[in-house]
């Protein structure tokens, strides 16, 4: 059986740690700290850090996991790297936190008469196969050549998620719900998120994701 999940907010990498992780004075520099964690993640270097910064960048994320320093990725535009992990982030938290009802949704979504931005017949992976891969691209066991294929995944499955149910496009309607953010709650969210994740992934193919 499946274990639901209690809410949660995304935990906050507190500014101390930020520094002792990045070894920087000034742990402000949230752009450069999204970037170089989302690249740690991705097992590739940064140009403004060196090996030891990244390596305890990748040390942190492995043993307390991904939510230590998703919160940074938050205000990265959804055309960087951090940016479209943290839209993966937030699928991934609405999936573990509610399964059966995203699946429920999912479902319904795939015998929509029409899906926008996909083409019938339908080539869509079980939902439960991309939110694997998701997962584990979250967790630092994919790379960068993984990237733009889970990203289109996730883009896809984001598609048919808009398509089900009476809901329609919309995400997260409650702004006291731990995963409300500008990205869940504008309008026809899902839909947007997903074509911000087919975007990321196109670049991410031709090696242009920043």
């Amino acid at each position: 059986m499946t274990q639901m999940r209690a809410p949660r907010r995304p935990a906050m990498l507190e500014p101390a740690r930020a520094e002792a992780i990045v070894g920087d004075e000034d742990p402000a520099q949230a752009s450069a700290v999204a970037h170089a964690s989302a690249w740690a993640l991705m097992g590739v270097g940064d140009a403004d850090f060196g090996p030891d910064a990244l390596a305890r960048l990748a040390e942190v994320i492995r043993t307390d996991g991904v939510d230590v320093i998703a919160s940074v990725w938050s205000r990265s535009p959804e055309f960087t790297l951090p940016g479209a992990l943290w839209r993966l982030y937030l699928l991934d938290e609405w999936y573990r936190r509610d399964p059966r009802a995203v699946e429920r949704r999912h479902d319904e979504g795939m015998r929509a008469d029409i899906i926008p931005g996909l083409e019938h017949p339908v080539d869509i992976r079980p939902l439960g196969e991309v939110m694997d891969e998701i997962g584990a691209l979250l967790a630092g066991r994919r790379t960068d050549d993984d990237l733009d294929a889970i990203l289109d995944l996730a883009s896809r499955a984001m598609r048919v998620l808009a398509a089900g149910d009476s809901l329609g496009a919309s995400w997260i309607d409650d702004p006291r719900d731990p995963l409300a953010h500008p990205v869940t709650t504008r309008a026809r969210a899902l839909l947007r998120t997903a074509e911000e994740l087919d975007a990321a992934a196109r670049q991410a193919a031709i090696g242009a994701l920043d």
